[in-house]
């Protein structure tokens, strides 16, 4: 019998392009076992950089566009009790806030801010 549990993780990514800042907010729900929290956290972490990506856009005037892990918003134990791992795409929401191309995310802090 194994010791791992269910862990929900909703994770966030900024959508920054080089010139302007942050054009959108994407955000998706994991569903993954882990044998304890902090565990669970390094795996949701570890998915979120998995999913970064980076790239020109634009051929006249191209320019850098990346898509970067910005916050785990969530993270809760569900228990046992589940059978396969599961990933649920959540929303993709234009950004209302300024954020400069060269800002730089604490993924690893985000939880940890709110005092979890």
């Amino acid at each position: 019998m194994s010791d791992r549990e269910w862990y929900q993780a909703r994770i966030r990514w900024a959508e920054m392009v080089e010139g302007r800042g942050i054009r959108s907010w994407e955000e998706a729900m994991y569903l993954f076992r882990s044998e304890d929290y902090d565990s669970a956290f390094a795996r949701a972490l570890a998915i979120g950089e998995g999913c970064q990506s980076g790239g020109e856009e634009g051929t006249r005037h191209p320019r850098r566009v990346e898509t970067r892990l910005a916050e785990v918003i969530l993270l809760e134990c569900l228990g046992s009790e589940l059978e396969d791992e599961l990933e649920v795409h959540w929303l993709k929401r234009p950004a209302t806030e300024e954020i400069p191309f060269e800002h730089k995310f604490e993924p690893a802090l985000s939880l940890r801010q709110q005092g979890i």
